[in-house]
């Protein structure tokens, strides 16, 4: 198990049909705050969140620029797994840098 004071480390990054997907050594509160830190840094404007249980889901949106959806679920113990699209099609940039920044909210680096 992974304890409070440890350091969230960082899985595979895949992209793949428009959205990309990162597991974090992080709990689902954790990552949670981090997703929403990072998306405030970015000047995104969260438009709903929900979180219960084992998930959580995140809409956001850039004044002129496309909706960013962010979903969070818990594969394992002690991990959490992210999954970010940017618009209808996605967008492999934009979502890096968000989740590049939700790397840095929990003190990791990410691919």
């Amino acid at each position: 198990a992974v304890g409070a004071g440890a350091a969230a480390g960082v899985g595979a990054v895949a992209y793949l049909k428009g959205e990309l997907q990162t597991t974090y050594a992080a709990s689902l509160d954790r990552t949670w705050q981090a997703a929403l830190d990072a998306l405030k840094d970015l000047n995104y404007r969260v438009i709903s969140s929900e979180k219960g249980g084992e998930e959580g889901n995140i809409e956001a949106k850039l004044v002129g620029g496309n909706e960013v959806k962010i979903s969070l679920s818990i594969p394992g113990p002690g991990t959490t797994l992210v999954k970010i699209r940017v618009g209808v099609f996605g967008d492999e940039s934009v979502s890096r840098t968000i989740n590049s920044k939700i790397a840095s909210n929990l003190g990791v680096q990410s691919s």
